[in-house]
């Protein structure tokens, strides 16, 4: 049978738009948290990228892959901010990882997949049949790699349409068994919750202040009171490296009560509180100069604790409470100062 060149053009017409819809999709290591063998994890991983490929996707080259690795900071991919490195260092605009929990002659795999220019990540589980895993897989591909994501999406799987291993047949019964009650309605998966990272794509923070101190110690000669209130200027820069860990900076000036100027810098460190709501707390140590202007003028040596909690409004904006304890040492005497600090940042 002979092709003419209409039937010749269509199917190229055909490949183009198969190509031209392509993604690259970075399959990054699985993990099983009940006891399957790295085999069961390999071949699970191996239909993955299979059913990348049967959704006409890419996969990264070898030497992507080994990029992608290790620009994952602890080598475990398990945050969208991990995800998204991954995905920028393979050239991927998806990332995806999978966890297996095997059942027998089937496996469970829930897979998580990354869209790396938004950080969206979302999640698909299903029973597997290995001996169809490619195609099953494939199914979960074609709504989790959209642009859309899975939306409002029914799931073929959970009106059973998945095909498992035929079970052997069983001795029919002598009386015909009752009707069984239709299984109820599944209901759709639940969204997940984006789990935030501290100072997530903005690692540049400036920001002003107010603090309210008071003197715990002071020198013997110190008269009057030492209620004072203190304005801050501050800037930050977090290390998206080690997530948590920002180095900072204050300037504080003088508003009311014993008159002086703070210079500081130093480092925090913030502990994911409730990350879903941007919700973070933790200690934070500066070092610096402290210049009174009025009595003893004489400069001293700043060591300033803190132990703060922040709050993020979306992205950009962060308000922030901390216990602050400036500790001023030189001049006629040591002066140890005890109050809180209000602060409110953008991020850049």
């Amino acid at each position: 049978m002979r092709i003419g060149p209409f039937a010749l053009a269509f199917a190229a017409a055909q490949l183009v738009a198969l190509s031209a819809l392509a993604d690259k999709v970075a399959v990054l290591p699985f993990n099983s948290g009940t006891g399957a063998t790295p085999a069961q994890i390999d071949d699970a991983k191996n239909a993955t990228r299979a059913a990348v490929m049967l959704r006409a996707h890419t996969l990264p080259s070898d030497s992507e892959m080994t990029t992608a690795m290790m620009a994952v900071a602890d080598g475990v991919p398990d945050t969208s901010v991990e995800y998204r490195a991954a995905g920028r260092a393979s050239s991927s605009q998806w990332t995806l990882v999978g966890h297996i929990d095997p059942h027998g002659a089937t496996y469970k795999l829930e897979v998580d997949v990354c869209r790396v220019e938004t950080g969206r990540v979302e999640s698909l589980a299903r029973e597997i049949d290995p001996a169809q895993a490619p195609m099953q897989i494939s199914e979960m591909l074609a709504l989790l790699l959209r642009p859309e994501g899975i939306g409002n999406s029914e799931i073929p799987w959970e009106k059973g349409s998945v095909k498992l291993p035929e079970k052997p047949p069983e001795k029919p019964p002598e009386k015909p068994p009752e009707k069984p009650l239709p299984p109820p309605k599944p209901e759709p998966p639940p969204i997940p919750a984006v789990r935030h990272v501290y100072a997530e794509d903005h690692p540049i923070a400036a920001g002003l202040g107010f603090g309210l101190f008071g003197a715990a110690v002071r020198p013997d000669n110190a008269v009057g009171s030492s209620l004072s209130g203190e304005g801050f200027v501050s800037g930050e820069y977090a290390l998206l490296a080690v997530p948590g860990l920002a180095l900072r900076a204050d300037l504080g000036f003088p508003i009311f009560g014993p008159q002086s100027i703070w210079l500081d810098a130093g480092a925090r460190y913030a502990i994911p509180i409730a990350p879903t709501l941007r919700i973070f707390a933790g200690p934070e140590i500066d070092l610096g100069a402290f210049f009174p202007l009025g009595g003893d003028k004489q400069p001293r040596f700043l060591l300033r604790g803190q132990v703060f909690g922040a709050i993020g409004l979306g992205d950009r904006i962060q308000l922030e409470a901390a216990f602050d304890v400036p500790t001023n040492l030189g001049g006629t005497g040591a002066l140890v100062l005890m109050g809180g600090t209000l602060r409110a940042s953008f991020r850049f």
